[in-house]
């Protein structure tokens, strides 16, 4: 910053200078601002003079009813969307909505769109939000939703927002494909959010003990278990770690990776005296293997 303005002092006046703040601008360069890009065909259609029609409108006046979804699908349209979601009424809201009713999947995947469905998520009454969790439950894509990039995000929101008798069918559909969605990139996210957030803590975590091999073996896999034993309600968390005990290559598995350390620990302060004793046994056992792990060593230390 120094060198830039040296040489602005010097009189080398380039042409981003004109974009600098008043009291670094050189003497004699204009001022420029950035300006919005907006299509000029969307800039005609723009009026501000109808007052009963405000809150349809964006921060930056454009009008969003009847072009919501063609919006939506666009870097700067979906901003705008947004901004008219936060700015709108409840019957204004209700319309916004309602343009995205044939479109809640293609929102869903799309890069743009799904910020505006989780704006429309965050802003409506549950009530209203029952088309778009109908599309989950009754076209059988809550599965594929929690497993992708954006689609995961709007299943959290869903989870977040909705009435538990909601999202239930929802729930039991992805509860149904615990290894699937777990140990999955996106997918662990939801599974963490439903033990975070929801009302069926104690049967993912039974589900969770039916699988602990193949969760334990996987990096995403064991970040849902060490969510559930740090998350759940105690009865859960005891259940599952007993569970774990159970199965010693689990526990030392857990304990040597990245994301399933943590679990190996609470495994340890959940369980009562004789039962600790004897994770503490299996640890010492396995004390050679723990210290050449970079996580294993933080685990080491408790045997």
């Amino acid at each position: 910053m120094k060198v830039l303005l040296g040489r602005l002092e010097q009189g080398a006046a380039a042409p981003w200078s004109s974009f600098l703040p008043d009291h670094l601008r050189p003497k004699g360069v204009t001022a420029k601002v950035f300006e919005q890009s907006v299509p000029k065909d969307t800039k005609a259609k723009l009026s501000y003079e109808s007052k009963a029609h405000k809150t349809e409108y964006s921060p930056l006046g454009i009008c969003v009813i009847g072009r919501v979804w063609e919006y939506s699908q666009d870097p700067v349209g979906c901003r705008e969307v947004q901004h008219a979601i936060e700015c709108a009424d409840e019957k204004t809201l209700l319309r916004i909505a309602a343009e995205l009713r044939d479109h809640v999947w293609d929102a869903t995947c799309c890069p743009h769109a799904n910020h505006v469905l989780q704006k429309c998520i965050s802003a409506m009454h549950p009530e209203d939000l029952q088309f778009i969790v109908d599309v989950f439950t009754k076209e059988r894509l809550a599965v594929q939703a929690a497993r992708h990039k954006y689609g995961c995000r709007i299943v959290q929101r869903l989870i977040e927002h909705c009435s538990s008798r909601q999202v239930e069918g929802l729930l039991r559909t992805i509860l149904a494909e615990v290894p699937l969605v777990s140990c999955h990139a996106y997918g662990n996210y939801v599974m963490q959010h439903i033990l975070q957030h929801s009302a069926i803590q104690t049967e993912v975590c039974q589900a969770l003990e039916e699988h602990l091999n193949a969760l334990s073996s996987d990096q995403y896999g064991a970040a849902v278990v060490s969510c559930a034993l740090t998350s759940a309600v105690r009865p859960s968390r005891v259940s599952l770690a007993r569970a774990i005990l159970k199965e010693p290559a689990v526990l030392v598995r857990l304990a040597c990776s990245r994301h399933g350390h943590p679990a190996a620990r609470e495994v340890v302060e959940v369980l009562g005296s004789p039962e600790r004793t004897e994770a503490l046994r299996i640890l010492g056992t396995n004390q050679t293997r723990l210290l050449r792990s970079r996580y294993g060593r933080l685990v080491a230390g408790m045997s």
